[in-house]
This record gives C-alpha cells, sequence and structure tokens, in this order.
C-alpha cells in the first residue's frame, strides 16, 4: 500500500502541512485540497474516519486542533493508515513535546523531516521512534554551517602556499562551524532528495528481477552497496550518512566556489581514513620532499614585517588546537575525474577533512604540487669550434638531410648534432626559474642561430648562410 498524499488542516480549514507522494499539477492539488477539506470539516465527531473520494479513499483523525487526513488507493487497509497517522503524531508528541498547532506553524521544517523519516514513496520505511529521533537529532546539529576566520589556521595557509624551482605548491585550510545559511539548508535538502531518490529507484529495480538476479545485483552493484554498508559514510540509506555526505559537499562549494561539487553526486569520491597519524606522516612527507633543506618553523620574511610560515609539527598543533585531531573523523576526496586539473594537472594532490561533530566543526585541507615547466622553443646556443663533417656521426647527418628536407632551413636548425661539450637539451622544456622560484622569460636578444648546410658530395667544413651574418667573434672561433 502506499498513500498519496498527506495533509494537516486546521478546524478553520487552514492547511498547516501538505506532502504529496505522486506527481500532480499546481491545479489537481488545489482542488484536492479544496474538496477534501469540505468533506472532512463537515463531518461530525462520531462519524467513520474512512470517506470515499472519488476512485479513492480518504482516512482522517482529529487530535486537538488539527485533523491528520490520508488519500490513498480504494484497495488499501484504512486501518493500517489510521495507525502510520497516529504513528507520526506520537513521533512528533515525543520530539516537540506535548506537541500543539503553534509548534507545527512555527517549525513546520522538523514536521516533514519527522514525515520524510517514516515514509519513503508513501511507504512505511522506519516504525522505530527511537531511530527517527536519532536521526532527527543528528540533523539538528546540520542546521547552520558558517566559516570561522581563525588567525592560526591563516598561519596553517601560508605554509602550504610557496614556489620552488621545480614546483608551485598551493593549498589551504578552512575551518567550519555547523551553521548553514539559506542556501546551504537547500543544498541539504537537494542531495538528500537526490540519493533518497537514487536509493528507491534501486529498490524498484532490484523489485522487478528474479530472486537470483536481485541477488546478484545486492552482492555486485556499487551502487547498491553504498546504500548498504561500503561507503565512507556508512549506509546511505541512513538519513545521518546522507547528511554527512551533503555537509562535505557544502564544504566543498563553500570553499571553492567556482565549481559546484553538487552537480554530480557520487558517494563514491569519498574515503575514510582510520589512521590520524598515516595521514599526518603523508603529508609531512611530501611537503618535505618538494621543498628540501628547510626547517619547521616560522621565520621572518625578508620583506617587510610579515611572516612565513614553513609546514610542520606547529601546524598540526595549530589545527589540534580547534580540532581535537584526536576525536575527529576524518574523509579523504579522491574523485576519478579531479575538478581542479582542468588548466594544469597535479603530480600531486589531496583533500582532507577533519570532521568533529561534538564540537559540530570540519577542518577542510587541501594541497596541491603543479610542476613549473615553461614550454618554449628550443634556443641554439653560440657555438664552439664547427665540427668538420668527418667528425659527425653518419646518423646524425641523415637527421639533419631529412629535417632540412621536410622542415625547411629555418626549422632544421632544431636538429643539432650531439656535441660531448655541450649539454643535451630537453626537447624544449627548460626549467627555467630564478632563485626566488619565478618564471624567467628568454630575451631574443639571447638567441642565437646559425644556418649550417651540409654538402654530402665534398668532404668540406661548415659554410654560412649568405642570408644571415655572423659575429665576429662567432667567426673567429670557426675553422674556416
Amino acid at each position: 500500500m502506499a498513500i498519496h498524499y498527506l495533509i494537516l488542516l486546521s478546524r478553520q480549514g487552514k492547511v498547516r502541512l501538505a506532502k504529496w507522494f505522486t506527481t500532480l499539477s499546481p491545479r489537481d492539488k488545489a482542488k484536492i485540497v479544496k474538496d477534501v477539506s469540505q468533506l472532512v470539516l463537515a463531518r461530525r465527531t462520531r462519524m467513520c474516519n474512512f470517506l470515499e473520494y472519488k476512485d479513492t479513499k480518504i482516512v482522517y483523525r482529529r487530535y486537538a486542533s488539527l485533523f491528520f487526513i490520508t488519500g490513498c488507493s480504494s484497495e488499501d487497509n484504512e486501518l493500517i493508515t489510521l495507525e502510520i497517522i497516529h504513528r507520526y503524531v506520537e513521533q512528533m508528541d515525543k520530539y516537540y513535546g506535548n506537541v500543539c498547532e503553534l509548534d507545527i506553524i512555527f517549525s513546520f521544517t522538523k514536521a516533514y523531516y519527522i514525515l520524510d523519516e517514516l515514509l519513503l514513496a508513501g511507504e512505511l520505511q522506519e516504525s522505530s521512534k527511537k531511530n527517527v529521533l536519532r536521526c532527527i537529532g543528528q540533523q539538528d546539529s546540520l542546521e547552520d554551517m558558517e566559516y570561522l576566520p581563525v588567525q592560526d589556521f591563516e598561519a596553517v595557509t601560508s605554509a602550504l602556499n610557496y614556489n620552488t624551482p621545480d614546483c608551485n605548491v598551493t593549498g589551504g585550510c578552512d575551518l567550519y562551524t555547523t551553521k548553514s545559511t539559506g542556501s546551504d539548508k537547500k543544498l541539504y535538502k537537494n542531495i538528500d532528495k537526490d540519493l533518497e531518490s537514487q536509493h528507491a529507484a534501486l529498490l524498484k529495480l532490484g523489485a522487478s528481477l528474479s530472486p537470483p538476479d536481485r541477488a546478484h545485483m545486492l552482492a555486485t552493484s556499487p551502487s547498491m552497496q553504498l546504500f548498504s554498508h561500503s561507503s565512507a559514510f556508512g549506509p546511505l540509506s541512513e538519513l545521518s550518512s546522507r547528511r554527512t555526505f551533503a555537509y562535505l559537499i557544502a564544504t566543498l562549494n563553500a570553499s571553492h566556489p567556482h565549481y559546484d561539487f553538487s552537480h554530480v553526486l557520487r558517494p563514491g569520491d569519498f574515503k575514510r581514513e582510520r589512521n590520524l597519524r598515516r595521514v599526518m606522516v603523508n603529508l609531512d612527507s611530501i611537503l618535505q620532499n618538494v621543498r628540501p633543506g628547510f626547517e619547521a618553523k616560522t621565520f621572518s620574511s625578508s620583506v617587510g614585517s610579515e611572516t612565513t610560515s614553513v609546514w610542520g609539527p606547529q601546524c598540526w598543533a595549530l589545527i589540534d588546537k580547534e580540532m581535537r585531531l584526536g576525536e575527529c573523523t576524518i574523509f579523504r576526496y579522491l574523485p576519478d575525474i579531479d575538478p581542479f586539473e582542468e588548466d594544469e594537472s597535479a603530480i600531486w594532490a589531496a583533500h582532507y577533512f577533519f570532521f568533529n561533530r561534538a564540537l559540530k566543526r570540519v577542518a577542510y585541507l587541501y594541497v596541491r604540487v603543479v610542476p613549473v615547466i615553461s614550454s618554449q622553443s628550443p634556443t641554439l646556443r653560440p657555438a664552439k669550434v664547427a665540427p668538420s663533417k668527418r667528425h659527425l656521426d653518419p646518423d646524425s647527418v641523415g637527421a639533419q638531410k631529412r629535417a632540412k628536407y621536410w622542415l625547411g632551413d629555418r626549422d632544421a636548425q632544431l636538429v643539432s648534432p650531439p656535441d660531448d661539450d655541450e649539454e643535451t637539451l630537453d626537447d624544449g622544456l627548460f626549467w627555467n626559474r630564478g632563485e626566488d622560484g619565478d618564471l624567467v622569460s628568454f630575451s631574443e636578444d639571447d638567441e642565437f642561430n646559425e644556418d649550417d648546410s651540409l654538402d654530402d658530395d665534398h668532404d668540406e667544413p661548415f659554410h654560412t648562410s649568405h642570408g644571415r651574418l655572423m659575429s665576429e667573434d662567432i667567426a673567429g672561433r670557426m675553422d674556416l
């Protein structure tokens, strides 16, 4: 059996709550509310609580000044529907404490939350009052979410942002408390609704299969396993697990406002880290290998009075001061497709969440290590004494010929013969970094290009091209 809708109606005909489990147009909903209200309000106190309306059945019951009205199929059991109504009233009375109409008026969202815990797609999904109240209590802890600007965390963020001659390290450490805005509450509701619809679709699919196929799907389907036991947050069929997942998604959206992480929900991208020490050692080793030779302390910058932090144990102490890391639940974000690699790829990245349920706080620590490589066209260095053709390797001569034939005279210069006295070029990829780690652009005045021609018929030394002049310094060093 399935309930089509549930309406809370006052004695004056005011709708206090309406929940629809079927898809109807606003006009049809308004007509049902109007007709059902007239039918129920016209009934006397001692009359039957069941009546027919079109092809459906109306089951209602009055509690104090409110009528609880449900619509169900004509074949459904009226007594079971009446018991569901009574169970809903008991849950609200237990949560609010002597619930009255004003409680529902001023805290109607809680009434919706309790109803969502009891009913799923119009079916009774949870009959335990204790479990419902536990889930609602956990949801109360996620009512609000607010960013906390902590001075100590700014020092941690500073330690996660620096440049080296080889790499560019960017990161941060943000602290949030469970103080959500209106948009965050809407996000929680949308994520919970999407996950609930996915679960309902999987259950519907399993019901349509044969028992062997259903058992195979339950055992092998990754999506089904996420809802049963294998997600990092626990079974996603429970509201508390879905709320924890929604909380981390909201944290990602708040820290990275340029990307919407709720667009595609993938709970499998999060992994549970159960060893705090392993997380600390992993992060420390990577950052120390990227920046060797620096002591883990805070030192004064040479420019101005600002201080620059170097990652070390003191950073973990600052985080522990605000979060009590020993009491935190740790999650790691490991997406199959990294949304942060649209512009540049990282050789290493980490995203950690330290969630302290008792303090109602979460710390989000993220860091990315990106190699800084400038892609420049290779420039020829000033030549030393030009070797004669008889000292060249035959393979090099052939390579020069092919390059000149296919690429032309100018581009053929890029294919230079190997020289034991010179360093081998890196195929156009130069780690051109200054002492401060910034890029040093090549100057056109520093570039030297030579045009050498090879004659396969005569064993003669190199001759310069007539279309390009050569400096006296280079000409003096060549064997003409």
